[in-house]
């Protein structure tokens, strides 16, 4: 085998080696807290009922909100539906990234940027995501998760490609394009609070970007993203969760605002100390940076910045990146919560991927963008990448997968068996064995695994407890209890 076709090979094997066990864990999927709820408050509320009662009691989250009540399998009756959903989302995710990441490469860079290219490139900083994020659970296997944090990141990345192809791309189809980047558009600012900030910067920046043959298309964005926000912000059940995540008792309460800035940059820098993302940052920026060096090497052409923007790149840079931290630091007077923490960390890797990505193609001297040279580039981000595999969850997800995925699968299936037995047969009480596996951390988060999990997914020992109360609910079974000492339950038919 050639020396040059297996420098291409291995890499990719690699890529596709981190990322398999996240997306094979998706096969032993289960729903979780919320996407119960959701499914009985639907039930309870009716389809457009549970809608307004949310809009009025807890989020201005229209978009995403519809997803997890009439869109959620859950609701009817369908549980092995999250797994479908799980694996859907992650490949549209590789596949949003990779869109994004070809419509800067050609249309925008007019460079020679293929599909194929472009989505090696997607699953490189997919794969340092998954390896590295702070709660994968939350972000990857959990369908509320999924639709609160994934669908509309997906809907910034794509209202991006979408408004750089309204721009830059073929003039017959630039108003069709600037039609469809309205829809991802909607979700991006309205599905999350998160994804709303972060799509500040990048607003700013098209604005900075865009030609003055543009700006019909930029107040087009403008004025149905503003429209959709202040739908969601005149919802009083925004306003009821932000008085319950942030208590007048904390004691930064009052004062909030006049350390805002301090303490936000002191969360990012408490984020961005932790070995295992530092080292993906820099694997990101290595990937940019060999990518532009590649791409330099192939066409022999720079990119040329002037000064101003590559301020302005750099200021929508800080920008994007520490906005989610003002944000959290405003409405909960603390750190990212740790779902949230995934995203930002996508976000991050993305865009210094991006930076580096414009330094390979700008700033590197044409005699020293060798092919020696871009050797030695690919050699250390293997190896920094390998590193870090091995120090990830790309290791944990492939002991799950061979220890855990199915036990859990089977335990759960079993669970609810029983559940609904207990249901049809009007058991008053039910108790349910806790569950038992070699291995949980990925798919299955459980405290006994690690004391840095978000949340543990079991039921509570006892009769009391959250998740114990929505099986209660979701299963109409009047008290579900779980006891170690329990019998492991018969296998579901």
């Amino acid at each position: 085998m050639p020396s040059s076709l297996l420098r291409q090979l291995l890499p990719r094997l690699g890529i596709i080696l981190a990322l398999l066990p996240f997306l094979l864990l998706t096969a032993f999927n289960q729903p979780f807290f919320d996407d119960f709820r959701n499914g009985y408050w639907m039930r309870e509320h009716g389809t457009w009922g549970v809608q307004l009662w949310l809009f009025q009691t807890w989020t201005g989250r229209f978009t995403t909100t519809f997803i997890m009540t009439v869109l959620n399998p859950v609701a009817y009756g369908w549980l092995g539906g999250v797994k479908v959903v799980a694996a859907a989302a992650f490949l549209a995710q590789w596949a949003s990234l990779a869109h994004l990441l070809q419509v800067l490469g050609h249309t925008v860079l007019r460079r020679a940027y293929s599909w194929g290219r472009a989505l090696w490139a997607a699953g490189l900083l997919l794969a340092l995501f998954c390896n590295a994020a702070p709660s994968p659970f939350s972000f990857l296997y959990w369908f509320c998760g999924i639709v609160a944090y994934q669908l509309p990141l997906m809907g910034l990345l794509n209202f991006t490609a979408l408004a750089l192809r309204a721009v830059w791309g073929p003039e017959a189809t630039r108003w069709r394009y600037a039609g469809l980047a309205c829809l991802p558009l909607v979700l991006a600012l309205t599905g999350n609070e998160l994804t709303l900030v972060q799509a500040v910067p990048v607003l700013a920046l098209l604005a900075f970007a865009l030609p003055q043959t543009a700006r019909p298309k930029l107040l087009l964005w403008l004025g149905i993203g503003a429209a959709a926000v202040a739908l969601a912000a005149v919802a009083p059940g925004n306003w009821a969760r932000v008085a319950a995540m942030a208590p007048p008792a904390d004691p930064y309460h009052a004062y909030r605002w006049l350390v805002l800035g301090p303490r936000a940059a002191y969360s990012m820098l408490l984020f961005l100390s932790k070995p295992l993302t530092e080292f993906s940052v820099l694997a990101a920026g290595v990937a940019g940076l060999w990518l532009g060096r590649q791409q330099l090497i192939d066409s022999q052409t720079m990119v040329l910045l002037s000064r101003r923007q590559w301020a302005t790149v750099l200021a929508g840079f800080s920008l994007l990146n520490f906005i989610g931290f003002l944000l959290f630091r405003h409405l909960v007077v603390g750190p990212p919560l740790p779902r949230a923490q995934n995203e930002i960390m996508l976000v991050l890797l993305l865009s210094t991927a991006g930076l580096g990505w414009l330094v390979g193609l700008q700033f590197l001297p044409m005699a020293a963008a060798g092919k020696h040279r871009q050797k030695l580039f690919q050699f250390l981000l293997s190896l920094l990448f390998i590193g870090l595999i091995g120090a990830g969850h790309v290791s944990e997800a492939w002991r799950e997968l061979t220890t855990s995925a199915a036990p859990f699968d089977a335990q759960m299936q079993a669970r609810f068996a029983a559940l609904r037995a207990a249901h049809r047969a009007g058991t008053p009480q039910v108790t349910l064995p806790p569950l038992r596996l070699r291995y949980g951390r990925v798919l299955a988060p459980l405290h006994q695994f690690s004391s840095e999990l978000e949340f543990d997914i079991d039921l509570t020992p006892g009769c009391a407890g959250n998740i114990n109360g929505v099986m209660e609910r979701y299963f109409e079974v009047p008290d579900v209890c779980c006891d170690a000492a329990a019998p492991p339950l018969p296998a579901a038919q």
